[in-house]
C-alpha cells in the first residue's frame, strides 16, 4: 500500500515517525522502500536465551561473572553447589581444568595449552612463568576465538604470565614510579622527559627508557651492560623518589570537568581497565626473548621490529589489552613500491576527479583533477594554487570513496594483504577480527582499506594534516610512501621536519631513529588514551569559550575534528589535566596500530601516502559499542551519526559462535570423562 500510494497512514503517528507511521532512520530521514534491505531477524526471545546460555557457560567453565544480575548469582551458586557435593571429578571441574593454563596463540591459528608453574610465578619478574605444553593442538577458527576469550578472562583474574605483579598490587619499582606518575609542578621539575612542559630541558634524560637498575622483583638471567648515562640517571632517580612521591597524592585526585557534560552515560561495569604499562628493554627481553622489539615514548610505546615474526602476538596483546598503541616497523620491505608511488596513481587514476581538502584552511576544494594532485607530490610547480596564487597543501582522504578497495585496486590490495602484520587481527577474515563473525548474507561494514594521501606541512607548525579525532573501530595505518618535492629546498624541509619532531615531545630514541639511522620520517602522530577523551573535550570546550565561540548542543569537539593540538595546547592539557599522550613519528614502512576510541591527530612532515585498514578486536569491542551509542547523541547532520559498524550484530554473532565452541568442547570433555570412568570400572 505504501509503495503504490493506496494507503497513507496506518497505526499511530508521532515524533520520530514518517507519514506512514514508520520509524525514521537514525539520521532522522524517512526510509526509501526501494533501498531497504533485510539485515537481521531473530526470534523475540533470542537475546534472553543467549544471555542465559552465556551465564551458564561462565559458571560451568569457572569464568568470573562481571555483572550483578540475578542470573549471574543463581548460576554461580548452582555451579558452586554442584561442585561441593561432587564425590569425584565432576564435568564442571574438568571444564575448569581446561582453562587453568595460558593459551598461547600462534600465527597459523594453532593453540597450545600450557600449565602455569605457580612456584616460578612467585619468583619471576613481572609474574612471568615457564610453561609446559600438553601437545594438544586445535585448528578450528571458532575454537581459537573461544580460547582467546577464555585466556583473557583467566588472565585478568589470576594474573597474566606477562603482567607485572607490581602493576596488580600498585607497587612500582623506583624507575616505574617516576615514569608512570607525571609531576604537575609548574617549574617542570621531576616531570617526564618527553612531557610537553619539559621537552626542551630534559632531552637527554629520555635515555632512561633502557635502564638496567630496578628495585622491583629480582630477575633470573644475565644482567645486561649499562651505559654510563643510564647509570647516572638511575642514580639520580633513586635519590629523587621520596620527593617525587610527596607530589603523587595530589596528582591522583580526579579533576572536575567544568566545560563538558557527557550526554551518553558510560558506566564502567565488571573489570576495571588495566593500567598503562611502562617497560624497559631489559625487562621485556627476559619476558619475550623470541620477539625482536624495542620501546619508544619512554617505555610506553611498543615497536615490533619484525612484522612477520610468529611470536609477535603475545607481546602485542599484552599492550593492546591496555589500550596502548603499537608500531610495527619494516612492513614496506616486502611491498612492490612501484605500485605505491604517486606517478603510478597519476598514471592509473589521473583522469578521475575528486574532492580535496585544503589543510591550511580546512575548506573543501571540489571536483579537482586527480592528475594535478598526484603530480604535486613530486613537484611544487604542478600543484593546484589558491586564490592568491600559492600552492595549496592538499589532502585526499578516505579514498577510494564508496568503492571496495579490493575491487578497484586488486593488485595493490593483494600487495598490502601479504605484508599486513598481525593478520589474525587485520585481515577481513582474521579470527581475531570480530567483524569476520558476521554471516555472509550480511552487508559487510566498510572497514577499508582506505588511502590517506596528503602533502607535507613541516613548514607550518600550527597546521595539522588531520585534526584531533577518534575512530569507532581499531585501525592499522601503513606508511607506503614518503617524499620531498624535487623542485623544493630539500635541506630546509629536512631541517624543519627534525625541528618539528624535537618540539613535539618525542623521546630521545625517536630522535636518534630519524637522525642517526636515517629513516625517512613521514608523519607526526599524537595519540591519547581513550580513557582521557573527556578531559580533552573539557579543555577544547574551554578553549572554544575563550575564543568567543558558542558551544552547540549535540556537537562534540573531538568528533567535529575542529582542533589540532599544537604545542601550547598540549602543554596546557598536561599541566591542567595531567594528560600526556604518545608522540609518535611514523617513518616509511611503519604500521601504526590505534585502539578504538583513542583520540589522535596527524601532521604530515613530508608528502605521504598511507593506507589504513579497520578491524574490531576482542580487547576493544566494548569501546566500539559505547562509541556507537555516543555517536547517536550527535546532531542529525553529523557524519558520524549513523551506526555503520553494525557493532550489535557483530557482538551477537561473536557470542553465539563462542558459545557454540564451548558447548562442543563441553560435550567432548564429558565424553572423555565417561570413557575414562568406564575403563576405570572395568579394571
Amino acid at each position: 500500500g505504501r509503495k503504490d500510494g493506496t494507503i497513507k497512514i496506518w497505526g499511530e503517528g508521532g515524533k520520530g515517525r514518517d507519514d506512514f507511521s514508520w520509524l525514521l532512520c537514525t539520521n532522522r530521514q524517512i526510509h526509501e522502500p526501494e533501498k531497504l534491505m533485510l539485515t537481521q531477524m531473530i526470534a523475540g526471545d533470542s537475546l534472553t536465551k543467549i544471555g542465559e546460555m552465556l551465564h551458564d557457560a561462565r559458571a560451568e567453565w569457572g569464568i568470573p561473572q562481571h555483572c550483578n544480575c540475578s542470573l549471574a548469582k543463581s548460576t554461580t551458586e548452582a555451579a558452586a553447589a554442584a561442585t561441593a557435593v561432587a564425590t569425584e571429578a565432576s564435568p564442571n571441574e574438568v571444564l575448569r581444568s581446561l582453562i587453568k593454563g595460558d593459551t598461547v596463540t600462534l600465527v597459523n591459528g594453532n593453540t597450545k595449552q600450557e600449565i602455569k608453574d605457580e612456584k616460578h610465578n612467585q619468583n619471576s619478574a613481572n609474574g612471568s612463568s615457564e610453561t609446559k605444553t600438553n601437545g594438544e593442538d586445535n585448528n578450528s577458527p571458532l575454537n581459537w576465538l573461544a580460547d582467546v576469550a577464555l585466556q583473557n578472562q583467566d588472565k585478568n583474574e589470576s594474573g597474566s604470565s606477562s603482567d607485572s605483579d607490581e602493576d596488580r598490587d600498585g607497587n612500582y619499582s623506583t624507575l616505574r614510579e617516576l615514569l608512570i606518575r607525571p609531576s604537575h609542578k609548574p617549574n617542570g621539575n621531576g616531570s617526564r622527559s618527553n612531557s610537553p612542559t619539559n621537552v626542551a630541558n630534559n632531552a637527554n634524560q629520555t635515555t632512561s627508557t633502557n635502564p638496567s637498575q630496578n628495585t622491583g622483583p629480582v630477575k633470573t638471567g644475565k644482567k645486561s651492560k649499562m651505559d654510563t648515562l643510564d647509570e647516572v640517571i638511575s642514580s639520580v632517580i633513586e635519590h629523587s623518589v621520596k620527593k617525587e612521591k610527596d607530589s603523587i597524592d595530589s596528582d591522583d585526585k580526579p579533576r572536575e570537568l567544568k566545560h563538558f557534560v557527557r550526554r551518553y552515560k558510560w558506566t564502567q561495569h565488571g573489570r576495571e581497565p588495566l593500567p598503562i604499562r611502562i617497560m624497559t628493554l631489559t625487562e621485556s627481553k627476559s619476558l619475550y626473548p623470541d620477539v625482536p622489539h624495542s620501546w619508544l615514548c619512554d617505555g610506553k610505546l611498543l615497536k615490533l621490529n619484525d612484522p612477520h615474526n610468529v611470536n609477535n602476538y603475545r607481546l602485542f596483546q599484552d599492550q593492546w589489552k591496555r589500550g596502548q598503541p603499537v608500531i610495527v616497523s619494516d612492513v614496506s620491505k616486502s611491498l612492490d613500491m612501484n605500485l605505491w608511488h604517486p606517478d603510478a596513481f597519476a598514471r592509473d587514476f589521473g583522469d578521475e576527479k575528486n574532492d580535496l581538502i585544503n589543510c591550511m584552511t580546512g575548506n573543501l576544494v571540489p571536483n579537482q583533477p586527480m592528475k594535478k594532485f598526484w603530480e604535486g607530490f613530486e613537484n611544487f610547480s604542478k600543484r593546484l594554487k589558491d586564490d592568491k596564487g600559492n600552492p595549496m597543501i592538499l589532502k585526499l582522504k578516505d579514498w577510494p570513496p564508496g568503492d571496495d578497495f579490493a575491487e578497484l585496486l586488486p593488485s595493490r590490495f593483494a600487495d598490502l594483504m601479504k605484508v599486513l602484520p598481525l593478520s589474525e587481527y587485520t585481515h577481513r577474515d582474521g579470527r581475531l577480527n570480530l567483524a569476520s563473525r558476521l554471516p555472509s548474507c550480511f552487508i559487510r561494514p566498510d572497514l577499508g582499506p582506505k588511502m590517506y594521501n596528503a602533502y607535507g606541512s613541516a613548514l607550518y607548525p600550527n597546521k595539522g594534516t588531520t585534526n584531533l579525532h577518534l575512530d569507532i573501530s581499531d585501525a592499522v595505518n601503513v606508511m607506503v610512501y614518503v617524499g620531498i618535492p624535487q623542485d623544493g629546498d630539500r635541506e630546509q624541509h629536512i631541517t624543519e621536519a627534525l625541528k618539528a619532531i624535537d618540539e613535539a615531545g618525542c623521546d630521545i630514541l625517536t630522535k636518534r631513529r630519524v637522525r642517526e639511522r636515517g629513516e625517512a620520517p613521514g608523519a607526526l602522530w599524537h595519540i591519547y588514551a581513550a580513557r582521557d577523551a573527556d578531559k580533552i573535550r573539557d579543555l577544547l570546550n574551554a578553549v572554544a569559550i575563550e575564543r568567543g565561540a558558542r558551544l552547540e548542543p549535540h556537537h562534540d569537539p573531538i568528533h567535529d575534528q575542529s582542533f589540532y593540538l599544537d604545542g601550547k595546547l598540549r602543554k596546557r592539557l598536561y599541566e591542567q589535566y595531567g594528560v600526556e599522550g604518545y608522540a609518535v613519528v611514523q617513518c616509511l614502512g611503519d604500521a601504526v596500530f590505534v585502539p578504538a576510541g583513542a583520540p589522535h591527530q596527524v601532521r604530515n612532515l613530508h608528502n605521504c601516502i598511507k593506507v589504513a585498514e579497520d578491524f574490531v578486536s576482542p580487547e576493544n569491542v566494548s569501546h566500539c559499542f559505547h562509541l556507537t551509542q555516543e555517536f547517536r547523541a550527535l546532531s542529525d547532520t553529523h557524519t558520524n551519526h549513523e551506526d555503520k559498524l553494525q557493532i550489535k550484530n557483530i557482538i551477537y554473532h561473536t557470542v553465539k559462535d563462542a558459545l557454540t565452541v564451548l558447548a562442543n568442547a563441553k560435550e567432548e570433555a564429558i565424553s572423555k570423562l565417561k570413557i575414562k570412568k568406564e575403563i576405570k570400572e572395568e579394571t
